[in-house]
């Protein structure tokens, strides 16, 4: 699935917010660091352009809240 560059940014926002929210359910993973982590994630992401580059950290993020996995 490509993320076409209209609707990426919307993509990538939401799913921000659905790590967010997941990471705000754990019980048995600190809650705080979790939060911290996809956060620094984000931020370190905010300057990528190539469309591959952006599409694989997508991918990867949603897998990650597709398979309810700790970072």
């Amino acid at each position: 699935m490509t993320i076409p560059s209209l609707t990426s940014r919307r993509l990538i926002l939401r799913l921000y917010r659905d790590l967010r929210r997941y990471g705000s359910q754990l019980q048995f993973t600190n809650q705080e660091y979790f939060l911290q982590r996809v956060r620094r994630e984000f931020d370190q992401n905010r300057t990528l352009c190539d469309p591959k580059e952006i599409e694989f950290c997508y991918k990867r993020g949603k897998a990650l809240l597709d398979q309810a996995r700790v970072i």
